[in-house]
């Protein structure tokens, strides 16, 4: 939506500016059947709020009531010369090979008509892509799976104009204030469900996956696969926070960002350590050892962020001029 109003900024800046890394866990519908949701990010809206207000940018959100007025208030904002960011089951999404109802997804929509929809996904998904419009109207419309927000969209209105002339020096003027707003959180407790007390809760959890789940032959490795294929675990966004972490760097030529950027990378090989041990777990294949290896991962992992965070917000406070 940024890139066709005009602001030509990475999607890993846009991460670190929005302050989207996180840890969440949200309880299984069905435990004994399902895991927790566990997520490496804060919620997509919110990230699009945090990222458009560091922007100067004006984010417009609606809610329709129904997939009729839904569909027309997209036809409306698109005539207008607007990409229309759309929540989205991605179920009900043709392209999709997943079979799992997932709501908090999200695609831009850049035309759309009574029989096809032009959207543009993730990377992984193929980019843009051209589905059926009932199946854009039913992925919209659902209310299952994981925080289903039914006919939600936004659409950014417009830009400040100096985000268009001096992108760089905007973007210099945000970027430390929003790694001490995120380095702040994460070293908040914010109780069992959020940030680095939340990880070392899933960590205590997942070692005894393989008695408390009814098909854990099954279920441990979807986890692993979701986790890398669905982007919902924590590799992927460290790996974008990393990203964010490296531009910064070459942005203000600060060569005390490089351990940042070299630690946070660590820590994304160990996420993807820790999915390469669940994709491979089979309960009569030494299951355990292996659930034991991915806890004792997330156990470091959180170690290593606490004190990362903690030192990025000294950081970000000493360029602030402010206490830590």
């Amino acid at each position: 939506m940024l890139h066709h109003a005009g602001a030509g900024i990475s999607e890993a800046m846009l991460f670190g500016l929005g302050q989207g890394i996180d840890f969440q866990y949200w309880d299984a519908p069905d435990p004994g059947h399902a895991t927790p949701m566990l997520t490496g990010r804060i919620e997509p809206a919110l990230l699009s709020r945090n990222a458009c207000a560091a922007l100067g940018a004006t984010l417009r959100e609606a809610r329709s009531p129904d997939s009729e007025s839904a569909s027309a208030a997209a036809t409306e904002l698109l005539a207008a010369g607007h990409v229309v960011g759309v929540s989205v089951d991605i179920f009900h999404l043709d392209y999709f090979s997943s079979r799992s109802h997932f709501a908090s997804h999200y695609v831009a929509v850049y035309g759309l008509d009574d029989s096809l929809a032009h959207v543009v996904d993730t990377e992984q998904q193929g980019g843009a892509q051209t589905l059926p419009a009932e199946s854009l109207r039913r992925a919209r419309a659902s209310d299952e799976g994981f925080m289903p927000s039914p006919h939600l969209h936004l659409y950014v209105e417009k830009l400040p104009e100096r985000l268009t002339t001096d992108t760089d020096a905007v973007l210099r003027e945000q970027i430390w204030h929003a790694v001490r707003q995120t380095a702040q959180r994460m070293t908040e407790d914010r109780g069992p469900r959020f940030g680095l007390r939340a990880m070392r809760r899933a960590a205590s959890e997942i070692a005894g996956w393989g008695d408390t789940l009814a098909s854990p032959d099954e279920t441990v490795p979807g986890v692993g696969r979701f986790w890398r294929f669905a982007g919902t675990g924590g590799a992927n966004f460290r790996k974008l926070y990393t990203e964010f972490l490296r531009e910064a760097r070459q942005r203000y030529d600060d060569p005390e960002l490089d351990p940042f950027v070299e630690d946070f990378d660590d820590v994304r090989r160990q996420w993807d350590q820790a999915i390469d041990l669940l994709t491979a777990y089979r309960r009569a294949d030494d299951g355990q050892r292996r659930l034991e290896a991915v806890a004792a991962l997330l156990d470091a992992i959180a170690d290593a962020e606490q004190v990362l965070f903690e030192r990025l917000l000294v950081s970000a406070a000493k360029r602030a001029g402010e206490p830590a």
